[in-house]
């Protein structure tokens, strides 16, 4: 029996020159709408920055909590942002 072909899934949040500028200033709001969080995702910001960061080095008891599900995704796009950042600079 064929089979139809799916497409892949696009991801869903994409790095902007918005959430760049966001990231850079720190407005944990304006990075929120411009990748389009969940309001129960922590922050890509560091937690040096925004006490709802995340550190990269410190991660959350697996709990099953959103919270601690969706850090590895939030830490990945923290690293995106500072790459970012470092080619917008």
């Amino acid at each position: 029996m064929p089979v139809k072909r799916r497409n892949a899934k696009a991801r869903q949040h994409r790095i902007t020159a918005d959430a760049v500028e966001a990231f850079q200033a720190g407005d944990f709001m304006a990075l929120h709408n411009a990748l389009d969080l969940a309001p129960y995702e922590p922050s890509p910001l560091p937690e040096s920055v925004e006490p709802l960061g995340v550190d990269p080095d410190k991660p959350p008891v697996r709990d099953g909590t959103c919270w601690a599900d969706a850090w590895p995704k939030v830490v990945e796009l923290q690293r995106e942002l500072q790459a970012a950042a470092g080619n917008f600079e």
